[in-house]
């Protein structure tokens, strides 16, 4: 018995383990299945447009291979569509600047180099200038140009047969990537927009939530609203991939538009809010401040929990939407029940008071408003309602013109110093040199930190290096069918691919993929030649540590300089486009640029003279007072004022620009006064009958936003005047 029991004890080990290995295998498998899928298709995509290349017997499927695998970066059908169009456009326009360089310098090497770098540095600074798909197109014409033109610059009439090799080996990357993306297991972009609008619109409710009741610390708040305008510009970038495959959505694509306006007015009045609520605590009594807390925690209590990102219950938010309505209806009956409760305190705490139901209202009105058209979005019909306005103009939002110059500064003399080095040593591999360093001056000019992922790129490009050398020379000799070239093909594809699908190593992923593929020497015939691989990976390696010193030494991103431009063109956008630029179109207009530049200023590292807590007060600063001027433009006319109203409003626009313009203590100060003045001088609230007219409802609004300015200017930019070391 003793030996029998012995025997099986480790029989029994083994099963146990052998089921505890299933059980993780299986785990894994279930929770990674979008990657692995992903991971498959990629290969499939890359396989079919090598196996194309080959049967077409074009002279280079490594071209169509790194069209793929920089398609299938991402996961979504909708992104690699967008992508791969812009791939198509920057290829074209790229491949005639090839022609045109060609025509214009056949000869002068020292010219056409010139040339060449100032034409991709023309293309960087476009990549750099737009924050959506066209910036691909620009990349693709930057570097296309190199990839056409240097192979044949010693034989100047091999360039048609290089125009018409490349673009017809793009094109099948492009067709390959498409296809498999869309039919192969697609996962639509339409999806994950809405899930994440689920879950960014779930965020943005506990942001309320915190605003209605919490304390939280102001620069902890400020960081939470950053993000929440961050993840919104992500929504706007998925949204401008939706509409190549959505056909629903692109008819539609009105109210999504109009989502990001309305969270922006949102986001801003319910920090108004909260900024409210601390000088009600700083200026007033603890029990009339609870009294007023007590007020917003009515709306706090409306707030639904949080919402499923995969089945939003449509119906808790109509019935909270409805339950938003009979708050706002309710409101005018409790402020007059707050004004009687507070009749015996004095002057200035009365005022105070009374203003905290126009900033809940305010508030609640831009939430239902948001809520509303978060509801349309999400309907399987889309009701009359959900067009209740004018499609808004496209909007195209552009960063900083000398930010986007310096990237094209440092692309240029990436390639120049690259091109230098080729034309004083001779050596014949350097044309690999300038096409690497343009693919990575190109390529990562639009990534919020170029530097770092550049020096990412370098690694992966070194272990691709490594891996072509292996696959070259031990490997590709001893395969003789397609068969056995896409199973040797494979597990190098799918180690870049599930690399990319992570965060932290997707840059790694995306440079070993692209540079495998580049230097796995798969040509028509395929060449047996140590030395030329060899000599490819030192050229490859050179040109992207050009590119990653160029970025941390020209301009660098990440300096004081940067921070400051985006800074001042921040304030120059409340300062010429809120105070004196035309109101048609103006608000969207004012929000896609506040948008873009805040999530750049958000990016900034918090290092040097311009810290978080600076940034975050400008950052609000420019979005409540620039969105409160607008609105004074726009409600006065409908309001009746006093016929000297048009100095009071022309005196708060030229100081409020001059405290932008210029900040310091005596400029914010005078744009307060304004802003006083201007309250002061407002005809007094009319009688109970006449307090529901149109002309009335628009003096009480008026009166809010005035008050509105005033408070960010009391929180945000006073303060700021007086640190001018850190506003200039």
């Amino acid at each position: 018995m003793r030996e029998e029991r012995a025997m099986s004890t480790p029989s029994a080990t083994s099963l146990h383990w052998y089921t505890a290995i299933v059980a993780a295998l299986r785990q894994y498998v279930q929770e990674d299945r979008a990657r692995l899928l992903h991971v498959l298709k990629t290969v499939l995509a890359v396989l079919l447009s090598t196996g194309i290349s080959m049967r077409l017997e074009l002279s280079a499927p490594r071209t169509a291979m790194v069209s793929v695998v920089i398609l299938m970066m991402h996961q979504h059908s909708g992104m690699v569509i967008a992508r791969g169009f812009y791939r198509g456009l920057g290829m074209v326009v790229g491949n005639l600047a090839a022609l045109v360089l060609f025509a214009l310098f056949p000869q002068q090497r020292v010219l056409f180099l010139t040339a060449l770098a100032v034409w991709i540095g023309l293309c960087v600074w476009g990549a750099a200038s737009y924050r959506n798909y066209q910036s691909y197109g620009f990349v693709l014409a930057g570097y296309a140009t190199c990839i056409a033109a240097l192979p044949a610059i010693d034989h100047p009439y091999g360039i048609l047969d290089n125009v018409v090799t490349g673009l017809s080996e793009v094109s099948i990357g492009i067709l390959c990537a498409s296809l498999v993306s869309a039919m192969v297991f697609p996962q639509h972009v339409r999806d994950m927009l809405l899930r994440l609008g689920v879950s960014h619109f779930s965020g943005f409710l506990g942001f309320v939530r915190t605003t209605l009741t919490g304390r939280l610390d102001p620069l902890e708040l400020g960081r939470t609203q950053l993000a929440l305008i961050a993840e919104r510009a992500q929504l706007e970038n998925l949204r401008s991939a939706a509409v190549f495959e959505d056909p629903d959505l692109r008819i539609h694509n009105d109210i999504m538009t109009r989502l990001a306006s309305e969270f922006l007015d949102a986001n801003t009045r319910f920090h108004l809010l909260y900024q409210f609520r601390r000088q009600l605590r700083a200026n007033m009594r603890s029990d009339l401040a609870d009294t007023v807390d007590a007020l917003f925690a009515q709306l706090a209590a409306l707030l639904p929990e949080r919402i499923d990102p995969a089945q939003p219950d449509l119906e808790r938010l109509r019935q909270f939407d409805a339950a938003l309505t009979a708050l706002l209806e309710r409101l005018p009956g409790l402020q007059a029940d707050q004004r009687q409760a507070l009749m015996h305190e004095d002057a200035a705490t009365q005022q105070l008071a009374e203003s905290a139901v126009p900033h809940l209202e305010n508030a609640a009105a831009s939430l239902r408003a948001y809520l509303r058209d978060f509801i349309s979005l999400r309907c399987s019909t889309f009701s009359q309602d959900s067009v209740r306005v004018q499609r808004p103009v496209r909007i195209v939002t552009t960063a900083n013109r000398m930010v986007s110059m310096a990237a094209g500064l440092r692309a240029t003399c990436a390639i120049g110093a690259v091109s230098l080095f080729w034309i004083a040593t001779g050596w014949t591999g350097a044309s690999g040199a300038v096409i690497s360093a343009a693919i990575a001056s190109a390529l990562y000019s639009i990534m919020p930190a170029p530097a770092a992922a550049t020096r990412q790129m370098v690694v992966g490009c070194g272990a691709a290096w490594l891996a072509s050398l292996f696959f070259n020379f031990a490997v590709l000799p001893r395969l003789d069918s397609f068969v056995l070239l896409a199973a040797a093909i494979a597990p190098f594809i799918m180690i870049g691919s599930y690399l990319n699908t992570w965060p932290k190593t997707a840059t790694f992923g995306l440079g070993f993929n692209i540079y495998f593929c580049f230097l796995s020497n798969l040509t028509n015939p395929s060449v047996y030649s140590p030395t030329s691989t060899l000599d490819a990976g030192f050229s490859a390696m050179l040109g992207i540590a050009a590119a990653s010193l160029a970025y941390s030494v020209v301009a660098p991103y990440a300096g004081d300089w940067v921070t400051g431009l985006y800074l001042r063109q921040l304030r120059k956008l409340v300062a010429h486009a809120a105070c004196g630029g035309p109101l048609d179109g103006l608000r969207l207009s004012f929000d896609c640029g506040v948008r873009d530049f805040v999530q750049q200023i958000g990016a900034r590292p918090a290092t040097g003279r311009y810290n978080q807590a600076v940034l975050h007060a400008w950052s609000f600063a420019s979005i409540e007072i620039g969105r409160g001027v607008i609105d004074l433009r726009e409600l006065a006319p409908a309001a009746p004022l006093p016929a000297s109203w048009r100095a009071f409003e022309s005196s708060i626009r030229e100081a409020v620009a001059q405290a932008f313009t210029s900040p310091a203590h005596d400029a914010c100060l005078s744009a307060l006064s304004a802003v006083e003045a201007a309250l002061s001088a407002l005809p007094s609230p009319a009688g109970e009958a006449a307090a529901n007219s149109p002309a009335e409802i628009a003096l009480v609004r008026l009166r809010s936003t005035l008050n509105a300015i005033r408070l960010s200017l009391q929180d945000n930019l006073v303060p700021l005047g007086g640190m001018t070391g850190n506003t200039r």
